[in-house]
């Protein structure tokens, strides 16, 4: 386990997420999500309408049905040098992508604009909150993955041990902070046979029953970050921090 630091100078963080579900209020469309340049500010220069795609499949006396498709606009997506902001009918996500700056600045600009959306949106409640952080680790290879990882994947002999690629995923409880976590370690393809990528995805987040307004959320934010902190420095070896401090 690598000791925890409050910051990392060069963190490998390549997309960090701030996401919020809500329970949607009858007659919310689409169209109210358009158009919010001057609310959000010039920073969101670009502007793309999101859809979801529905595919289905069945069979009709026996006999299999052509399968159709049905898509539907969920929402408007804007980016540029602010970040990327999901203004969708069930929720509003904030992604910030490398190179990542603070905490303070990517949580500020997400409740920033969450402010926005919720005056337009208007839902019932908020559903879900949750702290994504998408790490991807360069280190020297071809390597021991213990060097790097804490609970790297383990082959019983004879099996050969180098492994080229893994993936595995895990969900965790945290009753303390009555929150839980989605942990995702890959190994993933290099073309450089002198480096290896290690992918961390940790994924915290809290089912909720809140109203919009709740002055806690800055609060449950930082208790979701504090759970993904501890989840990094118990994943990764005091070696691999120290590539990043």
């Amino acid at each position: 386990m690598a000791r925890p630091r409050t910051h990392l100078a060069r963190a490998p963080i390549v997309e960090a997420v701030i996401d919020f579900r809500v329970l949607r209020r009858e007659g919310v469309v689409v169209d109210q999500f358009s158009n919010l340049a001057r609310l959000i500010g010039p920073q969101y220069d670009q502007a793309t309408l999101m859809q979801s795609l529905e595919a289905r499949f069945g069979i009709d006396r026996g006999r299999p049905v052509s399968p159709t498709q049905v898509q539907s606009a969920i929402g408007w997506l804007y980016r540029g040098s602010g970040g990327v902001a999901q203004f969708r009918i069930d929720g509003f996500t904030f992604s910030k992508l490398e190179p990542y700056t603070t905490w303070e600045e990517v949580f500020g600009e997400a409740h920033r604009l969450v402010k926005i959306y919720m005056e337009i949106a208007r839902p019932l409640e908020m559903s879900r909150l949750a702290v994504r952080y998408i790490n991807r680790l360069r280190v020297p290879g071809p390597a021991d993955l213990r060097d790097y990882l804490e609970a790297p994947p383990i082959l019983p002999p004879p099996m050969p041990s180098a492994i080229r690629e893994f993936l595995t995923r895990v969900l965790v409880l945290d009753s303390k902070r009555n929150a839980s976590a989605v942990l995702i370690q890959a190994l993933e393809a290099s073309l450089d046979p002198e480096t290896i990528q290690l992918l961390l995805d940790i994924d915290a987040f809290r089912e909720v029953a809140l109203p919009p307004e709740d002055s806690s959320l800055p609060e449950i934010f930082e208790q979701l970050r504090g759970l993904k902190n501890d989840i990094f420095f118990a994943s990764v070896t005091e070696k691999t921090v120290e590539r990043y401090a």
